[in-house]
């Protein structure tokens, strides 16, 4: 009950005209109080997670403002390539309600978090100034979270909600490795380094927490694809010559690393039991317990590319998904039996549906080919928006954010979590609304 005051608090200062304050709770809502809630307090009869008090929150805001808003709904390119994907999901959820026979509830708990695009709506009803003031209290708020995560190494003690832990040696001391990053922290990374709210010090030092944040996961993959993105950032930034000389050296370069890594890949144990996974033959290949529990890329692709192979025996799965049952459902073991997996905690049966080690895997399965393509098209589409605007400020970091989010999407869930495509939502209405922003 104290959560469901909390959302009706939030829509009252809407209401009030104190937006500001009722879109930071949307947020404190959606990211589980910032990552210092646990889902076991936010738990009651119909809601498992803060996400879901935070749907509601945007549900109600919306409605309102489409009554008292003139033109509110005027959908734009973007609010059309949505519809467009809803339009699938709507297809999609009937299958599997009428024809495959997945209960609402199951239904609802896999799809719901798409709604969340919704909040373009609200976001572009405020004024740039007020969008403004939210990134830079959004900010602030990231900037004490990665000072309380940088916390926890030193402390040796998990302060944000639990998450994986294990250890890494680095100068010959070994510190412990805490997966439970801050949510907001990987888009407001780029602002720090690009479109830094403050001046002076405090924008060196904020900079520095948040880079530092960032790395301090030891993720290889998180840090190579931020790496990538910030040297795409400095590549953008030069003068077209110097772009056009870069480019044609690292190409170069380029084509001998891929020819010699390629050679090592296709003599390798790991190619052959690629092939098998891809062929359909999983019980061949030699998949090392420890590259279970590590998490390989080898493990990746071999998750992905049997998730592909159940789409490929079943040609109805490739245009309306396997499924939009969840992985509790006495369906999904009834209907799946794939082997490449990590195991469940309890029962040891290996997890079929959910998966925080790759983003493919589970949009593949709950949509098919057709419906993992509109889906990415809205990413591609801000993309390409930010990419057009790069000379704004704030579309040069959330251009790069977006290419890091997708390097990292092939080494875990991220593409499917809604505060990715929440974030930038801001920075796309922040553009819409500059005097001459590069539309087409």
């Amino acid at each position: 009950m104290i959560f469901f005051g909390i959302v009706l608090f939030a829509i009252a200062l809407y209401i009030w005209d104190r937006k500001i304050p009722a879109l930071l709770i949307f947020f404190l809502l959606l990211t589980s109080g910032f990552n210092l809630i646990p889902e076991e307090m936010t738990e009651s009869l119909f809601f498992s997670k803060g996400m879901d008090y935070a749907i509601v929150m945007l549900f109600v805001i919306v409605v309102i403002d489409a009554f008292c808003i003139k033109g509110y709904l005027k959908p734009d390119r973007l609010i059309y390539l949505y519809l467009l994907f809803c339009a699938y999901l709507a297809v999609c959820i009937f299958y599997n309600k009428f024809i495959t026979g997945v209960g609402w509830s199951e239904i609802i708990r896999t799809c719901r978090y798409h709604f969340l695009w919704v909040a373009c709506l609200v976001f572009r009803s405020l004024s740039k100034a007020r969008l403004e003031v939210l990134l830079k209290c959004q900010f602030l708020v990231t900037f004490f979270c990665s000072v309380l995560y940088l916390l926890q190494i030193f402390l040796d003690e998990s302060i944000f909600n639990e998450g994986a832990v294990s250890s890494v040696e680095l100068f010959g001391m070994k510190i412990t490795r805490f997966y439970n990053q801050p949510d907001m922290l990987h888009f407001f990374v780029f602002m720090a380094i690009y479109c830094n709210p403050y001046k002076g010090m405090v924008k060196y030092v904020t900079t520095a927490i948040l880079v530092i944040a960032l790395l301090a996961a030891f993720h290889r993959s998180l840090t190579g694809s931020f790496l990538v993105a910030v040297a795409v950032g400095c590549m953008i930034q030069l003068p077209r010559l110097q772009r056009i000389k870069i480019l044609t050296v690292a190409s170069v370069v380029s084509v001998f690393v891929v020819v010699f890594a390629g050679y090592m890949f296709v003599h390798s144990r790991t190619f052959i039991d690629i092939q098998r996974v891809a062929s359909g033959n999983v019980v061949d290949a030699e998949i090392d317990i420890e590259d279970l529990q590590a998490s390989t890329f080898t493990f990746r692709i071999m998750h992905l590319l049997e998730r592909n192979q159940y789409l490929l025996d079943n040609p109805v799965a490739m245009f309306t998904g396997a499924g939009l049952m969840t992985e509790d459902s006495k369906m999904t073991y009834s209907l799946f039996d794939f082997d490449v997996g990590l195991a469940e905690e309890l029962s040891g049966q290996t997890v079929q549906l959910d998966t925080g080690d790759i983003s493919y895997s589970v949009l593949l399965l709950r949509y098919g080919y057709l419906g993992t393509f509109l889906n990415l098209l809205l990413f591609v589409y801000l993309a390409v928006f930010f990419y057009k605007n790069r000379k704004n400020k704030y579309g040069l970091s959330s251009f790069l954010f977006l290419i890091m989010s997708f390097g990292t999407s092939f080494f875990s869930a991220n593409l499917i979590m809604p505060i990715t495509f929440v974030l930038p939502l801001i920075t796309y209405c922040m553009i819409k609304k500059m005097e001459k922003p590069v539309l087409e």
